[in-house]
């Protein structure tokens, strides 16, 4: 019984029908979100297909539960866990005014499950989980040089522009903004008016969190997502001599 289960969930249309309910499930997602312009008599149409996915979602994952053979080695594996989480709030009767919102939003997350059956895409999300402690550390070090301009920027613009230098809250939010390139020139306008110089205190920040830093961020994803993928094409038995 088990090597059955096991020959469905490996199987090549059992994997490809998934993702096709998935897809289904995301344009159900988006075709419900157009609820002034659907006539009445498809809304029971509608929730058929979302109950129908449901249950469709519920023995696939009943499905790789036996194929397991038990339990604990079903939820030994992360994705499995996050599959089973996200099945099983879908199954949980939604009541009261906010019902509506729910559901949406259950509708949303069920299509983060593609990223669990396509394994490019849990490939991709391993390798950035990986990167979390070196990106850490460079995000850590972006915050400190954030919160010191951020600092000097209210010591000198505060008058200028309270709303965006009046305390270092608003100040770094103002600093990430020009982080992001986004208006930091008329930012940067308005205060070399007062301060000519104040073209020195933006560069400064733009190199050092903007160029550097963040071009580093993106160096350590490329060089551990491409490590990554060198060691997936790896033999075993080169593995094993390593």
């Amino acid at each position: 019984m088990v090597e059955a289960f096991l020959k469905i969930r490996n199987s090549k249309f059992f994997n490809t029908l998934v993702i096709s309910v998935i897809i289904a499930s995301a344009l159900y997602a988006g075709v419900s979100s157009y609820n002034e312009i659907i006539p009445a008599d498809y809304f029971f149409l509608l929730q058929v297909f979302d109950y129908s996915i449901t249950v469709f979602f519920t023995i696939e994952i009943l499905i790789r539960i036996f194929a397991e053979r038990s339990l604990i080695n079903f939820f030994k594996d992360g994705w499995n866990v996050f599959d089973f989480l996200i099945v099983s709030i879908s199954l949980i009767p939604i009541g009261g005014a906010e019902s509506i919102f729910v559901a949406r939003l259950l509708r949303i997350v069920r299509i983060l499950r593609i990223i669990t059956v396509v394994p490019t895409f849990r490939h991709i999300i391993d390798s950035l989980i990986k990167t979390i402690p070196r990106v850490g550390f460079i995000a850590l070090l972006m915050f400190i040089f954030i919160y010191i301009w951020g600092a000097i920027g209210t010591l000198f613009f505060d008058e200028i522009n309270p709303e965006r230098w009046g305390n270092i809250g608003v100040a770094m939010l103002t600093l990430v903004q020009v982080a992001t390139y986004d208006d930091w020139a008329a930012i940067m306008r308005e205060l070399i008016v007062v301060y000519p110089v104040a073209w020195i205190y933006f560069v400064s920040f733009i190199i050092i969190n903007a160029v550097v830093l963040l071009n580093m961020v993106i160096g350590v994803i490329v060089d551990v997502m491409t490590k990554e993928s060198r060691e997936a094409f790896v033999p075993d038995d080169e593995k094993t001599v390593k």
